[in-house]
């Protein structure tokens, strides 16, 4: 079986998971590099501002009912992002998710790898998935 490796360094989150979420449908082994160093793209306040509401939800009522919690880790955010394009209600979906793999930086064994591309202009308003987990309450 062959490994699809992404460089998530710059891309754009939504980009990223849908390529994961189609490679891993179709049976090929992904792994997210450099997951930390993807962005979002918009104005940086207002994100963050979405995803702390976000992230506050599961402290009203109930918090065994509130809706399942945002990961403040960078790769974990990632790979819950990929989990959300999957039809997870169909084993189809939940073997994509096995073969979805997200990591910060890039691990020596992955190099020799051929690495997919997505180019995309940096010019636009961005924060990237580090500063978001930080603003969230990530330590490092």
């Amino acid at each position: 079986m062959k490994m699809h490796i992404i460089n998530a360094e710059g891309k754009p989150l939504g980009r990223i998971a849908s390529e994961a979420a189609e490679k891993a449908l179709n049976g090929k082994e992904v792994r997210i590099i450099n997951s930390e160093k993807a962005i979002i793209v918009g104005q940086q306040q207002e994100i963050i501002n979405k995803y702390t509401e976000k992230f506050q939800l599961r402290d009203l009522g109930n918090p065994r009912k509130s809706p399942k919690t945002i990961s403040r880790r960078p790769d974990l955010f990632i790979k819950n992002t990929v989990k959300k394009m999957l039809p997870m209600e169909k084993q189809r979906g939940k073997d994509a998710q096995k073969r979805i793999k997200a990591v910060m930086g890039d691990p020596e064994k992955q190099k020799e790898e051929t690495k997919n591309e997505i180019t995309e202009k940096k010019d636009k308003p961005h924060i990237t998935i580090k500063e978001l987990c930080k603003s969230l309450g990530k330590e490092n």
